[in-house]
């Protein structure tokens, strides 16, 4: 799927509007998404909700996975395993995608989310269904 074709999506996406996630780069097999801290993505003790975190994994690994995909392609998240490793707040967060798999029906993305000063968040592992 062409980069262009990506942002695009990603600028209609009302969810993606919600909770700030945006581009920062794509390339073959790769994505890098990022988002700001808000306070309507904090838990009640004033850190990222966890879901919020696993909102920004989905996204990146979802369009790791595009990036494969031919313009008219189709993409589900069929599965997402992440592990949390440290609880943060009052900074931005960006996640790095790469896909390890990509089969005719599903593919794997690996999913690092990381604080702006690099403090490792959290690990995900994608796995999307695609048409």
């Amino acid at each position: 799927m062409k980069e262009e074709l990506q942002r695009e999506m990603a600028k209609g996406t009302p969810y993606f509007d919600h909770l700030g996630i945006e581009i920062v780069e794509v390339s073959e097999g790769y994505a890098k998404l990022r988002f700001d801290f808000k306070d309507q993505l904090a838990h009640p003790f004033g850190y990222f909700h966890g879901g919020a975190i696993a909102s920004l994994a989905d996204a990146t690994g979802v369009n790791a996975v595009m990036t494969l995909l031919g313009d008219d392609g189709k993409i589900a998240t069929l599965e997402m395993k992440i592990n949390y490793f440290v609880s943060v707040k009052n900074v931005a967060l960006y996640a790095e995608g790469k896909v390890v798999h990509k089969g005719k029906r599903f593919a794997v993305a690996d999913v690092d989310v990381k604080s702006m000063n690099d403090e490792f968040i959290a690990k995900a592992i994608v796995t999307c269904a695609i048409s």
